[in-house]
């Protein structure tokens, strides 16, 4: 008599398998099994037609649990075939900012002459901290050939991240069980702070003179960037060329040595406090930092930053950016003994385009204009 181990035959099937590289070693794949709420009722069926068959004795029934048994082993063996030899590509964008859904090409190419591939779903391997989200779904990669599409990447917070690799999953060919297939390829990703889509302008002001017409006014100007047309710019102002090229209305942007400079200074020393929501407010603080930095950039704005330990003078520029940004994702709050009072001391200033953020316990506070703020005890060097 033949004694059928249930339990082994499952556990042969669930456990994970690496698969050979060319030293003999496992390579960075490997496959996974799942059952899904589906594939357990069809176990369960096959269990109990396996026992109705053995207490009762028909060779039809047995018939039947040999036809479930078969089908089960074929489901499995197809969804390995389905994932086999695909290879998992990815295209990150050079600037990433927290909170933030930012389109990712992914492309998956197929190098088998004889089966395509069905209804795959492809995922961000998920991190210790849980930080990194994205999905794509592909219902089809023919054979011999590459397939791509988008899809939105998202990182929780500012900093490093770890990328562990990418993760596909299918259900082919009846969604009974999950077969999925790991591609791992360790990297780190630098998160830049959330950028806001809007300022209020209520709360601080940006509207400084930077922007200039479409036309060189003499020697030392220096094309900066282009921007979207805005009901109210002057027509002088559009970039016909740039115009052509985009197929949209652009006007260009000219750094002069006269145009005016900015610094936005952001408090990141404060008193150690009890309350909930003060670090996300710090956060908050943060955040609006990188707005501002970011819009008045854009506005031609040549644009410093500083804090209690760090100061960058004025500049512009993409690189000059990323440095103001990449401080800003790096940055480590001081959380010290409250001496009581406040902590920064105020004086006016000649130059006005000063823009001081700092977070307190109920919200964030923005000072601009005729008005610079000194940190008590603070390295400006």
């Amino acid at each position: 008599m033949i004694h059928f181990n249930i339990k082994k035959f499952v556990n042969e099937l669930t456990k994970e398998r690496g698969l050979p590289g060319a030293s003999g070693q496992p390579s960075k794949h490997s496959y996974r099994f799942h059952s899904t709420p589906q594939g357990w009722f069809f176990f369960l069926l096959t269990f109990l037609i396996m026992v109705a068959a053995t207490t009762s004795g028909h060779n039809l029934l047995y018939l039947l649990v040999c036809v479930f048994l078969g089908v089960f082993i074929v489901m499995g063996n197809m969804a390995v075939m389905n994932l086999r030899s695909l290879h998992v590509t990815r295209e990150l964008p050079e600037e990433i900012y927290a909170e933030t859904p930012h389109l990712v090409e992914i492309r998956v190419s197929n190098p088998r002459e004889i089966m395509d591939s069905f209804s795959l779903k492809i995922r961000e391997i998920p991190n210790r901290e849980g930080s990194v989200e994205g999905e794509v779904f592909l219902p089809l990669v023919e054979k011999g050939k590459e397939s791509s599409k988008e899809y939105r990447l998202r990182v929780s917070r500012r900093g490093w991240h770890e990328l562990h690799g990418m993760e596909i999953q299918t259900r082919f060919p009846f969604g009974f069980w999950e077969r999925s297939r790991t591609f791992l390829s360790p990297q780190t990703l630098l998160a830049f702070p959330r950028v806001f889509h809007s300022w209020s302008e209520a709360r601080a002001t940006l509207q400084l003179d930077g922007e200039f017409s479409g036309r060189r006014l003499g020697k030392g100007d220096e094309l900066l960037n282009f921007r979207n047309y805005e009901p109210g710019d002057p027509i002088r102002w559009i970039h016909w060329k740039n115009t052509a090229k985009t197929d949209r209305l652009t006007v260009a942007l000219f750094h002069h040595p006269e145009n005016r400079q900015a610094i936005v200074s952001l408090r990141t020393r404060y008193s150690k406090w009890d309350g909930d929501t003060f670090d996300e407010h710090v956060e908050e603080a943060i955040s609006w930092s990188a707005t501002a930095v970011h819009r008045l950039l854009e506005k031609g704005v040549a644009v410093g930053y500083r804090d209690e330990v760090a100061q960058i003078p004025p500049s512009s520029g993409e690189s000059h950016k990323r440095r103001i940004l990449t401080h800003l994702a790096l940055l480590e709050v001081e959380w010290q003994e409250s001496h009581g009072g406040e902590s920064h001391a105020e004086r006016h200033s000649d130059s006005g385009d000063i823009i001081y953020i700092e977070a307190f316990p109920t919200g964030v506070r923005i000072h601009s204009g005729m008005q610079e703020v000194d940190f008590v005890g603070g390295d400006r060097g």
